[in-house]
C-alpha cells in the first residue's frame, strides 16, 4: 500500500457506493444501484449493476448511467428488470424495463411529467403498482410558463397516488385512494389486493399521521386498517402458518417524535397494531424489513451497538434467529430470497468495515461472495486502524463509539478530532467512514486520532436510549461526548492541548453547543448545525420533530423558553474556539439562517469563517462543493491543531 498522500478530495468525491440490492426470486442474480458520492451538474447520475450471486464473476454495469437510474426491481419470473430513470427528462423519473440478461435499449414502460416515487410488480408479473402524483393540468402549465406561481400552502400539493399499470397493454388505471399521500405499497400474495401506507398530506411533518390501508385491484374500495404509531415505511405482506395474513412495517416505537424504530404488525382484516420484538431486551433497534416470496419468515435488520445483524422472525419456535452478522464491520441495505425447494435463503447485502469500503456481498448466509468492486481505486491506499471504544458517561451510562488511529500512528498522545454523528437518531458503527460528509478516515490519514461517540439519543441501543434526547439536547449527550474525550486523554490517545471537534447536522449542533460550554477545543467545524431551537420549530421542514428536541416552541408563550436554555446562540458570548461554519444555502431541514445567526454572534469575538453552498440541501451533493468541504475541514484543523 502507498502513502496516504495519494488519498485526495478528488478521488473521494468521484467514488460510487452500492445501495438497494435486489435479488431475483430464485436468488440467482442481484441488481443494485451505484450511487455517486457527488454530482457534477444539477442532477445525480446513477447506474444499475447486476451480478450472479454465486460469485462466478464480478458485477457488470447494466444501465448506462447517463441519467439517474434507480430503484431496480425484478419481475417475478426474473426475466425483466424494471427501474426508474430520468434519462428522457432530467429530474423527472419514469419507469423503464430491460431484459434480465441485457441486450437492446431500455424501453419506456410508463412515462410521466412528474416523477414516479416507487413501484411494485404484481405476484404474477402482469401488473405494476405505481406511486405517482397527478400530471400537471393546463392551468399548471400556464402558471409555470407565465410565472404566475403564487404558492398558497396546501392549494397545489402533489399527492402521490396508487396507479395500476397493465404490463401487456400499457394501460394505466388510477386506484381511488383519495386525497392522501401514498408513501409505500405491497401486493397481497394472490395479487387481488394492495396494502399501502399513506399520510394526510405530502407535508413531511404529517408523517406521524401515517395510516395503513388495503384496496382491491378490481373493486377499488380503500379500507382503513389502522393508524400507525408515529409513522411507518417498508410495508410488506406476510402469509405463514404461524401468524396468518399480516401486514408488517417499520415505524417509530412511540407516537411522540424521537424514539427508536421497531417492527409493527396488523392483521390483514384490521385491528390495533402490535409491536413485534426482534430482540429480547431494550438494547437494539429494528431498522430494515424484507419479506421474500416463498419465504415463511420476516427478515429484519437489527442495529445493536456498533454493528448490524439480519434476523429471521416468525420462525416455527417463535424465537428470533440471527443468520447474518459482521462483527468487525457493519451491514447496510439488503435483500433476501428463498429459491424454490431450498432450505437455505440467499442474501444480498451491502457490507463494509474499517478498512473495507462498502460493497455488495451475496450468497448463502454462511458463504457470502463479494460481487462488486466500486472502490477499486482505493485498493493501494493505507487507512487508519479502526477499533471499538468504550467508556462511561458521568451518570454511569455505558457507552460505545469508534476510535480511528492514523496509519502508522506514533506512540504518545496525538492531535485528535471528536467527530460527532448526526440524527440525533444516528450512529457511528464499525462500518466505513470515508465520505464527503463523514471525515473519519480522511482526518486519520492526515495524522489525527478520530473519536466518534455514540451519544444518548442515537440508534443501536433501544428505545430508552433514543428518547433521552427529547427536550434535552446539549445536556446528557454533551456529557457523553466530553466523557469520551476525557477517556481518550486519560488513556494517552488524545493530546489534551490539540483537541478539535466537528460534525454535520446534529453533529454540527453538538459542535456549536460544545464550544459554548468549554474552552478545551482549539478548533471546531459546525456543519449544517442548529444554533437556535426556537427558530428551528418555525423554519425547519420537520417542526414537530425539532420542537420535541428543543422542548417547546416560541408560540407557547412569552417565555422564558426551555429551548433557549438548549440553544448555542444563547451562550455565544462564551466562545473562544475558532469555528468554521459550513452550510447548504437551500437546506430545508436546518435552514441556512441557523449558520448566519451564529456567525454574526461570533463575529469580532473569535476567529470564525462561514461558507455557504448555493443550491445545496441538508446533505451537500455537488462534487465541487464536496471537494471544498474536505479541503477546508482538513486545512482548518491543521491550522489550529498543528499550526500549519
Amino acid at each position: 500500500m502507498t502513502a496516504t498522500a495519494d488519498l485526495t478530495a478528488d478521488l473521494i468525491v468521484a467514488l460510487a457506493a452500492p445501495d438497494d440490492p435486489q435479488l431475483t426470486r430464485d436468488g440467482s442474480y442481484v441488481a443494485w444501484v451505484a450511487n455517486g458520492y457527488g454530482q457534477e451538474g444539477d442532477y445525480p447520475e446513477r447506474a444499475i449493476w447486476v451480478a450472479p450471486t454465486d460469485g462466478s464473476y464480478m458485477g457488470r454495469q447494466f444501465t448506462t448511467g447517463a441519467g439517474e437510474d434507480t430503484h431496480p426491481r425484478w419481475s417475478p419470473d426474473g426475466g425483466t428488470l424494471a427501474f426508474l430513470s430520468d434519462r428522457a427528462e432530467r429530474g423527472v423519473l419514469s419507469l423503464y424495463a430491460m431484459p434480465a440478461h441485457g441486450g437492446g435499449e431500455a424501453r419506456v414502460v410508463a412515462t410521466r411529467k412528474r416523477s414516479i416515487a416507487g413501484f411494485a410488480w404484481s405476484p404474477d408479473g402482469t401488473h405494476i403498482a405505481l406511486l405517482a402524483p397527478d400530471e400537471p393540468t393546463e392551468d399548471d402549465e400556464r402558471r409555470k410558463k407565465e410565472r404566475d406561481d403564487a404558492d398558497m400552502r396546501g392549494e397545489r400539493w402533489q399527492y402521490a397516488r396508487l396507479r395500476l399499470l397493465d404490463v401487456a397493454s400499457g394501460t394505466l388505471t388510477d386506484l381511488p385512494t383519495g386525497d392522501v399521500h401514498v408513501t409505500a405499497c405491497a401486493w397481497f400474495p394472490d395479487g387481488t389486493r394492495l396494502a399501502y401506507l399513506a399520510r394526510p398530506t405530502p407535508d413531511l411533518d404529517d408523517r406521524h399521521q401515517t395510516a395503513v390501508y388495503t384496496i382491491g385491484v378490481t373493486e377499488g374500495v380503500p379500507r382503513h386498517l389502522c393508524n400507525t404509531v408515529g409513522g411507518g415505511d417498508q410495508i410488506a405482506w406476510t402469509t405463514t402458518d404461524f401468524v396468518g395474513d399480516t401486514l408488517v412495517w417499520i415505524g417509530p416505537r412511540e407516537a411522540m417524535a424521537q424514539s427508536s424504530s421497531t417492527l409493527w404488525a396488523v392483521s390483514a382484516t384490521g385491528g390495533e397494531p402490535s409491536m413485534i420484538a426482534a430482540h429480547s431486551t431494550d438494547d437494539a433497534c429494528t431498522t430494515g424489513l424484507s419479506v421474500a416470496a416463498n419465504q415463511p419468515r420476516i427478515t429484519v435488520a437489527v442495529a445493536r451497538g456498533l454493528t448490524t445483524e439480519l434476523v429471521n422472525l416468525n420462525t416455527p419456535t417463535g424465537q428470533p434467529v440471527t443468520f447474518v452478522t459482521h462483527p468487525t464491520g457493519d451491514l447496510g441495505a439488503y435483500s433476501v430470497a428463498m429459491p424454490p425447494h431450498a432450505t437455505v435463503p440467499i442474501v444480498a447485502v451491502v457490507r463494509s468495515g474499517g478498512n473495507a469500503p462498502p460493497e455488495v456481498w451475496a450468497g448463502e448466509p454462511g458463504l457470502l461472495h463479494r460481487v462488486s468492486d466500486h472502490h477499486a481505486t482505493l485498493a493501494h491506499l493505507h487507512f487508519g486502524k479502526q477499533e471499538p471504544f468504550f467508556w462511561n458517561a458521568p451518570d454511569g451510562l455505558a457507552l460505545d463509539g469508534i476510535l480511528i488511529r492514523p496509519p502508522d500512528a506514533p506512540a504518545g498522545p496525538l492531535p485528535t478530532v471528536v467527530l460527532v454523528h448526526g440524527g440525533p437518531y444516528g450512529r457511528s458503527s464499525l462500518g466505513w467512514h470515508l465520505r464527503p460528509l463523514d471525515w473519519g478516515q480522511w482526518l486519520a490519514t492526515h495524522g489525527y486520532a478520530v473519536l466518534m461517540p455514540n451519544y444518548r439519543g442515537g440508534s443501536g441501543h433501544g428505545n430508552h436510549f433514543a428518547t433521552m434526547a427529547r427536550g434535552a439536547v446539549g445536556l446528557g449527550d454533551w456529557g457523553d461526548v466530553l466523557a469520551m474525550t476525557d477517556a481518550a486523554v486519560a488513556r494517552g490517545i488524545a493530546h489534551p492541548d490539540r483537541l478539535g471537534i466537528g460534525g454535520w447536522s446534529q453533529g454540527g449542533f453538538i459542535t456549536a453547543w460544545g464550544v459554548t460550554q468549554t474552552h478545551r477545543f482549539k478548533a471546531g467545524v459546525m456543519g449544517a448545525g442548529v444554533s437556535d431551537w426556537g427558530m428551528m420549530s418555525m423554519t425547519s421542514d420537520v417542526p414537530t420533530f425539532e420542537a420535541a428536541l428543543g422542548g417547546d416552541t416560541p408560540w407557547d408563550g412569552p417565555g422564558p423558553h426551555h429551548f433557549a436554555t438548549l440553544s448555542p446562540i444563547s451562550f455565544a458570548r462564551n466562545v473562544t474556539t475558532p469555528l468554521l461554519i459550513l452550510h447548504g444555502k437551500d437546506d430545508a431541514r436546518v435552514p441556512y439562517s441557523q449558520a448566519v445567526g451564529f456567525e454574526r454572534a461570533l463575529r469580532g469575538r473569535v476567529p470564525v469563517e462561514i461558507v455557504g453552498y448555493p443550491r445545496e440541501p441538508h446533505g451537500v451533493r455537488e462534487r465541487a462543493h464536496q471537494r471544498d468541504i474536505l479541503r477546508r475541514v482538513c486545512a482548518w484543523y491543521d491550522r489550529w491543531l498543528k499550526g500549519e
